[in-house]
């Protein structure tokens, strides 16, 4: 989790500073992190919610969220726009 979620706080406001205007990124930013923090509080509902004395009730949890995970995650990577860095990269300056 550790290097994932390192990789992940250092480019997420990257990529939001490329691809706003400049009077949206600040918003932006603090969304991020408003997201986040409900990410945490709503991890911590689950855990009440799935609450259980066997040993292995962690296990519901990841059985539940996963497939709805991996379903927004790759929604919302078919609709993010290119970032001009990687457009300037590959010579796509006029887009």
């Amino acid at each position: 989790y550790g290097l994932g979620i390192g990789i992940a706080m250092h480019a997420a406001p990257l990529y939001i500073a490329e691809t706003t205007p400049t009077e949206l990124r600040g918003k932006l930013v603090s969304l991020k992190e408003a997201a986040i923090v409900l990410g945490i509080v709503g991890g911590y509902a689950a855990g009440a919610a799935f609450n259980s004395d066997a040993p292995d009730a962690w296990r519901l949890i990841f059985q539940v969220a996963l497939p709805l995970e991996a379903a927004m995650l790759a929604l919302n990577a078919l609709l993010l726009p290119e970032s001009p860095r990687w457009l300037a990269l590959r010579g796509l300056r006029d887009k």
